[in-house]
């Protein structure tokens, strides 16, 4: 595409985009008005400039895996890496359009992925903040919904029939003493600092926890799911109907809801369980010449943070201060130590998420299927 065509393809976009003044806060986009620096991008206009336009997905795989754009390239905001991938896509610099989008009117994840870029000096940068359902609507052609391409919009679930789902506490606890029912925590193992006060609860994270849905074990059974917030479930309904399950139902606003609740709620109790670690990994970790006396710092100071099995989390103004460091270089460090492959590691709201390979820390039984399943799920993770 020749740079005159893309500059106009640029003013194209930006002509259908920008709102007249007060106009900015139209309804139904009720947090415009709180990234003013960010460009929205309409439906007409995406679809016009879809050809030419880099499209990027910035939720969880999960989601993308349920509905996306189809000529969207996945990179979730909490990436690690964002800001080189965002790089590598296409330079600062660029007549290319470089959209960012996510659940749509009420969500704002888009307008942080664009304030981002915006603020790395990338240009050309806009937000589809009418989101994914929005796109369906008007695009079929252009998207997939459960695997289907075109998407059907009749298979989308609208929040009406996510609503009659939904149980408050109470009733979620009695259903979950019935002999049919099974209770599944399906947050991810970092997540679990309060727990519901009920018996049997399985903790599944979504991953392993779809294998099983697909395989339709539990057809005959009650599921009584739970999440951190109550919107990950929303996304799980949507493999629930697909693989023929009728008797789900979901806990209204997650462990969020309950969580000042004492009577309902307690906390994870990991005093009793001292880290392990296998000697071995520990003599190759002293004899890696790829690491300095820096990087060996910040190992022993996340292995000293273990909190649940190989998890560690940690807020990045208590770590800098603690390993004496600044930002950049504790980051510089967690990034050698992913590359190496001794961890992997996120960022969420000035959160730093590690997980360690579960042969250097351990809180629980070595040995057990959960650690040999930790072992397997890690050594998966980082060869992608």
């Amino acid at each position: 595409m020749t740079m005159l065509r893309r500059r106009l393809l640029s003013l194209l976009l930006v002509a259908a985009v920008l709102l007249p003044g007060a106009a900015l806060a139209a309804e139904g986009f009720p947090l415009r008005p709180y990234y003013p620096e960010v460009t929205p991008i309409s439906t007409t206009a995406l679809l016009k400039g879809y050809d030419e336009a880099i499209v990027l997905d910035i939720r969880s795989s999960f989601e993308y895996d349920v509905a996306r754009i189809n000529k969207a390239v996945l990179l979730p905001l909490t990436d690690s890496d964002f800001a080189a991938k965002l790089e590598r896509l296409r330079a600062k610099e660029s007549g290319t359009p470089m959209v960012f989008y996510c659940n749509g009117h009420a969500c704002a994840k888009s307008y942080q992925a664009a304030q981002l870029a915006l603020s790395l000096g990338f240009n050309n940068v806009y937000c589809y903040d009418a989101g994914i359902f929005d796109w369906i609507g008007a695009a079929p052609d252009k998207a997939t919904l459960m695997g289907e391409t075109p998407a059907r919009a009749g298979r989308i679930i609208s929040s009406g029939e996510f609503g009659e789902r939904l149980l408050d506490f109470e009733e979620f606890a009695r259903l979950a003493q019935n002999e049919n029912a099974i209770v599944i925590d399906i947050r991810d193992p970092f997540q679990r600092a309060l727990i519901p006060r009920l018996k049997g609860v399985r903790n599944i994270p979504l991953d392993p926890l779809l294998d099983l849905v697909v395989s339709r074990i539990w057809t005959e059974k009650h599921l009584l799911f739970f999440d951190a917030v109550g919107k990950q479930v929303r996304w799980l309904q949507y493999f629930l109907e697909s693989y023929g399950y009728f008797d789900y139902a979901f806990l209204k606003g997650g462990i969020r809801a309950i969580a000042d609740e004492p009577d309902r709620v307690r906390p994870v109790i990991e005093t009793n369980r001292s880290i392990v670690s296998s000697q071995e990994m520990l003599l190759t970790l002293t004899a890696d010449t790829r690491l300095d006396n820096s990087d060996r710092k910040v190992l022993s100071y996340l292995l000293a943070n273990v909190k649940f099995n190989n998890y560690i989390v940690v807020d990045l103004k208590r770590a800098e201060k603690e390993v004496e460091m600044t930002r950049p270089l504790l980051m510089n460090s967690v990034a050698k130590l992913t590359r190496l492959k001794y961890a992997t590691n996120s960022v969420m709201q000035d959160t730093l998420i590690v997980q360690v390979d579960p042969r250097l820390a351990w809180k629980g039984k070595v040995g057990s299927k959960v650690w040999k399943d930790k072992m397997a799920e890690f050594d998966t993770s980082v060869k992608h």
